[in-house]
């Protein structure tokens, strides 16, 4: 376990939610009786910086160790225009380099749009040979600043360090910035994406936590450790992407900062911190009693999505005992179970075999809703009553779908 904070070093840090011991959420059964390990959740708060954080992560080997996966063909990105019309006008031309660059979507869509000198960096070697395939030039390697100076001899420096969706997984956030510094020229741009865990902080949503996540950013946080290690922000956009997205456009300047940018984001985020414990239990217990009474009333509850927000909720609020099975569109899930929890993952088509009263719970990310919602209207019409799990939905107004005595505390 880490005493000290993974951005600011601050030995500060406050407990701010326990889930227990939880399975991995990536890894999925192969039956029902699968007995799968877990390990300790646990989450603290900085309330040097105001960064919530895991301290004790699972170690690397044992999380990825099996991890053969490529999520970015996985998830549809609808945001991602938008993220390279941004870059585009600021790279200008220049080199890019990004940071963990997975199967190499991005960098052969940035490639599309006209940016041909891209380069990027994966450790996982089955998500480097996807991106070879697509003609991308990428290393596969951990990010260090050992490798960066060999990258930047062989070939100069770049114009843009791109990180999307890469921060939170790291423990060591002033590496990854000293690794930016060896590889951007005087002056470059550095482009970041985030899941905004601002909403769910106020919500008490345990959906966006994930042990691969072991730092939850928010917009404070974000500007102040931006602030700190020396960029200036120039442009933000946020997104309705996996929970919400923040992605920062910032410019090098060289000149960090003081911790002062710091203590204002933790003294803006103290109180919902505090909160973040009594929400969530608030909130798993009107949804355990309406999922109880609709077991109750002869309703079959299920839940759409078995990805890695839907088996943290479902684990963390100890649901799966009050759910039937789980439905997937993705065909790798079918036939699995959730970890933890064992609920068996079928065809979504199941749903329109029997139409019974059912009580659908979408666990899938909001910028989806419509289009499931749609897909169980299809199947099932006026029999299901739809609500979803995750924010940037308001999570608590939507258990008003239930009917009000079945949410009723007592």
């Amino acid at each position: 376990m880490t005493k000290s904070c993974h951005l600011c070093g601050e030995k500060s840090l406050q407990p701010m939610i326990d889930l227990g011991d939880m399975p991995i959420a990536h890894r999925l059964a192969g039956s029902a009786d699968e007995v799968m390990p877990v390990y300790p959740f646990r989450v603290f708060f900085c309330s040097g910086c105001g960064l919530p954080q895991i301290t004790d992560p699972i170690d690397p080997a044992i999380l990825y160790g099996e991890y053969n996966y490529c999520f970015s063909d996985w998830k549809p990105q609808p945001h991602m225009a938008d993220e390279i019309e941004v870059i585009g006008t600021a790279l200008n031309g220049g080199a890019l380099f990004e940071v963990g660059c997975n199967d190499g979507m991005f960098l052969g869509a940035l490639t599309e749009a006209g940016m041909t000198d891209v380069t990027g960096v994966e450790p996982n070697p089955y998500a480097v040979a996807h991106a070879r395939e697509r003609g991308m030039d990428v290393h596969e390697d951990v990010l260090t600043p050992e490798l960066c100076r060999k990258i930047v001899s062989g070939r100069g420096r770049f114009r843009m360090v791109v990180a999307r969706q890469v921060l939170e997984h790291l423990q060591d956030i002033e590496g990854f910035f000293a690794c930016a510094g060896e590889l951007l020229d005087e002056g470059g741009y550095l482009f970041i994406d985030l899941p905004n865990f601002g909403t769910a902080l106020r919500m008490g949503d345990v959906s966006m936590l994930w042990e691969e996540h072991v730092s939850y950013f928010t917009p404070e946080v974000i500007m102040a450790m931006l602030s700190h290690y020396g960029y200036s922000p120039l442009e933000e956009r946020r997104y309705n992407f996996s929970g919400g997205t923040v992605a920062v456009l910032a410019r090098r300047t060289g000149k960090a900062g003081n911790n002062g940018a710091f203590a204002d984001a933790a003294a803006a985020l103290v109180a919902d911190a505090g909160s973040y414990g009594n929400r969530t239990s608030g909130y798993r217990d009107l949804l355990r009693n309406g999922l109880a009474r609709a077991r109750g009333a002869e309703y079959r509850v299920v839940i759409y999505g078995a990805g890695c927000r839907a088996c943290s909720l479902v684990n963390g609020l100890e649901l799966g005992g009050l759910i039937d099975f789980a439905v997937d569109d993705q065909k790798e899930r079918q036939g699995k179970f959730m970890p933890g929890c064992s609920l068996e993952i079928k065809p979504s088509a199941i749903l329109g075999e029997e139409v019974i009263p059912t009580v659908c719970l979408l666990a899938v990310n909001n910028e989806n809703d419509a289009k499931v919602g749609a897909r169980v209207d299809m199947l099932m019409g006026d029999k299901a009553t739809v609500l979803t799990l995750h924010s940037p939905a308001d999570i608590h107004r939507e258990l008003d779908r239930l009917p009000r005595a079945w949410t009723a505390r007592g």
